[in-house]
């Protein structure tokens, strides 16, 4: 999600596989949103091969590095924090008189804090109520402030990570009818385990990379992935979904290794670059989108509104990475450095 790859060469084709995940939640959350269910109906797998490709982007990036845990800590929320920041005050302008509790929901949303412990609301509310994809940007940096001090473990122990984890998310996948799960307060606990397992998976496969010969063209891996993202609802959601994030998901990670040219590399490029902006605020610009059509005297969800939605949505959050993203991640760089 918030990841850029560092370390030497970009690897552009998975960068672009970012944004055709970020753009699958989208379809997915306005799926919901306009109720239309079927569209994108499994793209909530596109947050655990974000997962999986934060495994691998940061053993990349960060595997060698001589730095300290504070100075790659410093560099991740220098890289995060701008647009989560930015989510939260806009969530909170959006939701202001409709949250009882919205001053304390932007300082915990500041401070990347999850609502786990506050007992004034339903146990299934967000972690996030400003911004409720902001869960798994929150596990995301949790799951990187513990691989760092441990990103030297030997293949062994790496293995026994990614066994442990996966039995224990296999018993979740099945006792809870799949993997949808880890957002609320309810069931923050089970995001950790979502969060560990394909994580571990990426960095095991960066492990492997270098044996590994074939490769497939960015666009069969777009497609791939979006196939698997819109698959139409099924009676065996636990298994599709664990097949995908054990098995599809690394096999993308692991075919993505070839650098696209031309046209294709240039998609990549912008694909990569727009995939944050476009995850971390694609729920508060829909608000305002909504709303800007409502105010027009627009009714329900007509499918062409829906259309011109993502376009506007994809457009904002291009706009956001070109005018505020870019230059204040800069400013920060400048004034913390991290090394």
């Amino acid at each position: 999600m918030g990841q850029s790859i560092d370390g030497g060469r970009r690897y552009e084709a998975l960068d672009g596989l970012r944004g055709v995940a970020a753009l699958g939640v989208l379809l997915y959350h306005l799926g919901g949103w306009t109720y239309r269910p079927w569209l994108m109906a499994h793209g909530y797998l596109a947050v655990d091969f974000f997962f999986c490709l934060s495994g691998f982007v940061l053993a990349h990036a960060y595997g060698a590095r001589t730095m300290g845990w504070l100075g790659f800590m410093r560099a991740r929320l220098i890289r995060v924090w701008p647009l989560i920041g930015l989510s939260m005050v806009a969530g909170a302008l959006v939701m202001i008189g409709h949250r009882d509790s919205i001053l304390m929901c932007l300082l915990m949303g500041l401070l990347v804090l999850p609502r786990i412990w506050v007992d004034d609301e339903d146990s299934f509310s967000p972690l996030f109520p400003l911004n409720p994809p902001a869960w798994s940007l929150f596990l995301e940096l949790l799951a990187s402030a513990l691989w760092f001090p441990a990103r030297r473990l030997s293949t062994l122990w790496l293995v026994l990570v990614i066994f442990v984890s996966g039995g224990v998310l296999i018993g979740i996948a099945y006792g809870m009818g799949g993997v949808q799960t880890g957002w609320d307060r309810a069931t923050y606990w089970i995001g950790i385990i979502r969060t560990i397992f394909p994580f571990a998976l990426g960095w095991g496969c960066y492990r492997v990379q270098a044996y590994v010969r074939l490769a497939a063209p960015a666009w069969l891996l777009a497609l791939v992935l979006l196939a698997a993202l819109a698959v139409p609802p099924m009676d065996y959601t636990a298994t599709y979904d664990l097949v995908c994030v054990a098995m599809v998901f690394p096999l993308i990670v692991l075919l993505g290794h070839r650098d696209p040219e031309g046209r294709v590399g240039t998609i990549c490029r912008f694909s990569g670059e727009v995939s944050y902006p476009l995850y971390a605020l694609h729920w508060v610009l829909w608000e305002l989108v909504l709303r800007a059509f409502r105010a027009v005297g627009g009714k329900g969800y007509p499918t062409l509104f829906v259309a011109i939605a993502v376009l506007l949505i994809i457009a904002g959050a291009w706009g956001v990475l070109r005018a505020y993203d870019i230059p204040v991640r800069r400013w920060l760089k400048a004034r913390w450095p991290t090394t």
